[in-house]
């Protein structure tokens, strides 16, 4: 089936919507991999407010664990990060990253599988990158 629009706004916004209500958590990131952009699914996996997650880098968001044992002091960056090899467009498209983050303060192990896409927008450059939490799925009781 192809949708044909008459007007871009009318396109704009049933992308919008797709994405918003998309159940995995979906984010775009600039090139020095702030989020720019989220859906409701990624603030429920984060469980972060707005203020907490726009600008702000995805492992910091997660609280990745292993961000400050992997921090390369020349760059400000996590060096040998699968996550961080995928947001920088490297020749990986997606990723299954089992890690503990700290969330709420609390030390939680997620499995997530990441997909990323290049995006171009009025010539800038962004990662979008789609989450599906399968942290459940995979639990073991």
């Amino acid at each position: 089936m192809r949708l044909e629009f008459c007007k871009v706004e009318e396109a704009n916004g049933l992308l919008n919507q797709l994405i918003e209500h998309h159940p995995h958590a979906i984010f775009l990131t600039d090139h020095d991999f702030r989020v720019k952009y989220y859906n409701k699914s990624f603030q429920v996996l984060t469980e972060s407010s707005k203020g907490d997650i726009l600008d702000h880098e995805f492992c910091e968001i997660m609280g990745c664990t292993q961000r400050e044992k992997m921090l390369d002091r020349k760059e400000d960056l996590c060096s040998h990060c699968q996550l961080r090899d995928l947001l920088s467009g490297s020749n990986l498209s997606e990723v299954e990253l089992i890690r503990d983050f700290v969330i709420k303060n609390q030390v939680k192990t997620k499995h997530l599988h990441i997909d990323a896409h290049r995006v171009v927008m009025d010539g800038h450059k962004y990662r979008l990158m789609v989450i599906d939490d399968r942290t459940v799925k995979n639990k073991i009781d």
